[in-house]
């Protein structure tokens, strides 16, 4: 095997060292040489590097054991910023991140997806509303990036076949009448690499969206598998049991939800099932035994924990326990003993902060 070169070393070393001060905070010299076990001089070449590069700087003194008081070192978080927006049917999702990954605005506008330059001029217009609203500094801004729940692969769509119809997006027209420089994303693999962030990095799980369409992400120790591929669209999988054929994006999906109850939105259909109207709350029961069925495939399938994200996330959390108990009440093994479902902390703003995070996350050098 190749030695590595002095260069490789120094460029690994500064991998780990920022690695753990973005991801852990401030902390002192004689911490970092613990944690990363390195020697007190590495640290020392490595602190004074990137002190001048203006990503770290001196924090809080400790309590001194004797002798001088220990400086920790801290890092600068608004040394660069990312913008991800979320380009779904019916409304834009923004986010701005700092380089520690957090959230230092966001924001939902009304906005019917369409494609066309006009509507493009007009994301593009929102964008740079948000970015003078939070007096984004643009030398300090590191990416803009958009994401789509359409299939995508490399930055291009992926043409369906005549027989399964999906909402085109021209992206070079997008392009244009954004007149600024962008990375299209997927939306959900944005999603999933959000909650690996925000989240946790460590185990295996599915990360499923159910917004615009029902799609999903697969993540194995923290890292999400086929980062390009055509895996994640698990609306195109057939629903079990249904009298006819019947994608899963025409039973699960926010659109479907809204379109099949009548209702204008997912907060129109929430206060109606609330109020318990009785066809609402007979069409919600059904629902729920679909989703149950899907997921429940999908456990056996991989044995992993669940993740639900996407527009209606917020909204399914308190009915998760119920589905989580149908799935259990069928599964033919002993039962595993932690949580099979959750919900993302982050919601319908998922897919916006994984389009943010991922610049920042090649700024710092970071492995997802």
């Amino acid at each position: 095997m190749e030695a590595k070169t002095n260069s490789d070393v120094r460029s690994n070393n500064r991998k780990r060292l920022v690695n753990l001060l973005f991801m852990q905070g401030e902390m002192t010299k004689q911490e970092m040489v613990g944690r990363l076990d390195m020697s007190l001089a590495t640290v020392n070449y490595l602190v004074r590097e990137l002190t001048e590069r203006g990503l770290l700087t001196a924090g809080t003194a400790k309590d001194s054991t004797g002798g001088r008081k220990p400086v920790c070192i801290c890092p600068v978080y608004d040394a660069r910023f990312s913008v991800g927006v979320e380009a779904a049917s019916d409304e834009l999702h923004l986010v701005l991140l700092d380089l520690g990954g957090h959230i230092l605005a966001k924001e939902t506008v009304p906005m019917k997806q369409e494609n066309t330059c006009v509507y493009w001029q007009q994301v593009g217009k929102r964008i740079r509303a948000f970015g003078e609203e939070h007096k984004i500094d643009k030398e300090k801004l590191l990416d803009v990036g958009i994401t789509l729940g359409i299939t995508m692969q490399d930055e291009r769509l992926v043409e369906r076949s005549p027989g399964y119809s999906e909402f085109v997006m021209d992206l070079a027209a997008a392009r244009e009448g954004l007149d600024m420089p962008v990375h299209f994303r997927n939306s959900t693999k944005m999603a999933a690499v959000a909650h690996c962030w925000q989240g946790t990095r460590q185990g295996s799980f599915i990360y499923v969206n159910l917004g615009q369409k029902v799609s999903g992400a697969f993540v194995h120790e923290g890292n999400v598998l086929d980062f390009a591929g055509l895996n994640g669209e698990l609306g195109c999988m057939l629903a079990l049991g249904a009298p006819k054929a019947q994608y899963l994006d025409e039973i699960l999906s926010r659109e479907a939800l809204c379109q099949r109850s009548g209702s204008r939105n997912l907060a129109e259909f929430f206060d109606r099932l609330k109020a318990q109207e009785p066809e609402i709350c007979a069409y919600w029961e059904t629902y729920l035994g679909d989703l149950s069925a899907f997921l429940y495939n999908l456990y056996c399938m991989f044995g992993w924990r669940i993740v639900i994200g996407g527009s209606s996330s917020p909204y399914l959390a308190e009915y998760l326990p119920a589905v989580e108990e149908q799935i259990r009440r069928h599964y033919p093994f002993e039962g595993p003993k932690d949580r099979i479902l959750s919900t993302s902390v982050l919601g319908e703003y998922g897919a916006a902060v994984g389009a943010a995070m991922l610049p920042v996350d090649q700024y710092l050098e970071f492995k997802i």
